[in-house]
């Protein structure tokens, strides 16, 4: 059975504790993993370094404790082309760093050293029962071509000055002539890149790590990150698609912006489906931005013993449900708006004029993973996406892919703008 995270309305149960700490909320998608196909890896509370303090808490936890033997090793199948190897994983004498011992079809073996980036740590389970949280191996998706697998291992921020560092990095790693390697990834986004002082070609330097950990694979030698969505000024969405492409005769990556075009039809479906996500997690995931905690407006709920409990929303795009509505129909149907609005469990309305809304987080179905795009079908200016999605079991093992369904949309001023017809919240 399917386990969701229900929104957390703020009622007279809670509503003490929620303004006297003064907290927000998180959203389902901030927390929702984001994993590589046929990963064994998954983002769980237990995913932590003893050492890290921003995790204590999580750490200490009843389901953090609730195993009795600590994280020694982790041994795994490695493929690349037709040799098989198997890989062992475990800490250093100091636990700053990973051992990887990688054993081939006649038995030898070798050890290959990881250290973490400067201001980074490795991620050492919790305890042996979650070891397999050590490392995530992505095998391609397309049974037709064969790929070597890739390593990738997580690092996490250990200080915390430099705000413009990401929590999270990673590096990928896999077999090349027959020892392992570190996958070299080259920056061709980088606002600055080194000019050779000879001949004025353009020089690219191997990235230190990838900051984009979550990567998940869209085509036979292309991963990608969740795509980015920003606000312009006039309230227009934009989505920034970025793409790493292995070359596995070196094993070098590209790290490359994607044309977000009909031209390239497949990028233009994720960046038209991260913008419907980024309006539609408005009425499922999270509530819009609220700042002022201390005011509130109770609500008593007809026929029940408890109130409900409204914020007034602080976003300059809308000041009002009618706002909120058409800015809503700017990338969906009239009826796919409809439904946002009588299903929402932020209850948007206006009170004394003015936007208010429920606060809470939810809407997120543990068993479904991400959703890629198979294929897609063009007629006049409908373009059908079709999708697979990710799907795992209850205890968070990914068992194969489901249909996502059609993510349809029609399209204008040459695919410069459009609007949903047809679309299901990923996590639903």
């Amino acid at each position: 059975m399917a386990k969701f995270r229900k929104i957390l309305l703020v009622s007279a149960v809670c509503t003490a504790a929620l303004l006297t700490s003064g907290c927000g909320y998180n959203t389902g998608m901030d927390s929702e993993p984001l994993t590589p196909a046929d990963s064994v890896q998954t983002e769980a509370s237990e995913n932590l370094v003893r050492n890290n303090p921003a995790a204590l808490a999580l750490a200490s936890s009843p389901e953090g404790t609730a195993y009795d033997e600590p994280f020694t090793s982790y041994t795994y199948d490695f493929s690349a082309y037709e040799n098989n190897y198997m890989i062992t994983v475990t800490p250093d004498e100091t636990n700053t760093g990973l051992v990887l011992t990688v054993e081939d079809n006649r038995f030898d073996s070798t050890d290959f050293i990881v250290m973490p980036p400067a201001n980074y740590m490795v991620c050492l389970p919790y305890s042996q029962e979650s070891a397999s949280q050590v490392c995530t191996v992505i095998k391609s998706a397309d049974e037709n071509q064969t790929v070597p697998d890739l390593l990738k291992i997580d690092f996490y921020l250990s200080s915390f000055d430099d705000e413009t560092l990401p929590y999270t990095v990673s590096r990928l790693y896999s077999i090349l002539d027959g020892r392992l390697v570190e996958v070299e990834v080259y920056d061709t986004v980088a606002d600055e890149i080194i000019a050779d002082a000879n001949d004025g070609e353009s020089i690219l330097e191997p990235m230190e790590y990838i900051p984009d950990s979550y990567l998940y694979q869209t085509e036979t030698l292309k991963f990608m990150p969740e795509p980015v969505v920003t606000v312009n000024e006039d309230g227009s969405l934009e989505a920034d698609v970025i793409t790493y492409t292995l070359n596995p005769d070196d094993m070098t990556m590209r790290r490359a912006r994607e044309e977000c075009t009909l031209d390239n039809p497949l990028y233009y479906g994720y960046a038209a489906h991260a913008i419907a996500g980024n309006v539609y997690q408005y009425f499922i995931a999270t509530s819009l931005n609220v700042s002022d905690y201390e005011n509130y407006v109770e609500v008593p709920v007809v026929g029940a013993d408890y109130s409900n409990y409204f914020f007034k929303v602080d976003d300059q795009r809308f000041s009002t449900v009618e706002e909120l509505k058409d800015y809503a129909k700017r990338f969906f149907s009239d009826k796919i708006v409809n439904e946002m609005f009588l299903t929402a469990p932020q209850q948007y309305r206006d009170i004394d004029g003015e936007l208010y809304t429920i606060l809470g987080d939810g809407g997120m179905n543990d068993e479904l993973g991400k959703l890629t795009i198979t294929d897609w079908d063009i007629s006049e200016n409908v373009v059908t996406y079709h999708t697979k999605q990710e799907h795992y079991d209850i205890n968070h093992k990914f068992d194969g892919y489901i249909d996502g369904g059609d993510f349809v949309i029609e399209i204008s001023n040459g695919g410069e703008s459009f609007i949903v017809t047809k679309y299901r919240y990923p996590s639903l």
